[in-house]
């Protein structure tokens, strides 16, 4: 076998594991991007189930923010003015 020989089944059995190495790369990719989405599908159910909360929560702070809120607290504070004046 001669040195051109020798260079082509090198160069053969170099592109073979080149190969090789890239089936098992997309394979990995592929397995990951399943792990992905099963993922993204998992946080998907669990921030609709807490969607009701985070509804409470602007209900809350909705209350907070209006004028009941504010004149039953302004009536609480005349009620507890007056009854530290006795």
């Amino acid at each position: 076998m001669n040195f051109y020989q020798s260079c082509v089944l090198l160069s053969v059995l170099a592109f073979l594991v080149l190969v090789v190495f890239a089936i098992r790369t997309l394979i990995q990719i592929m397995h990951t991007a399943e792990a992905v989405e099963y993922l993204a599908l998992s946080t998907a159910d669990k921030v609709d189930k807490t969607q009701s909360t985070f509804a409470l929560i602007d209900n809350v702070s909705s209350f907070l923010d209006s004028g009941i809120f504010k004149a039953a607290k302004t009536g609480v504070e005349i009620i507890n003015h007056f009854r530290k004046r006795k």
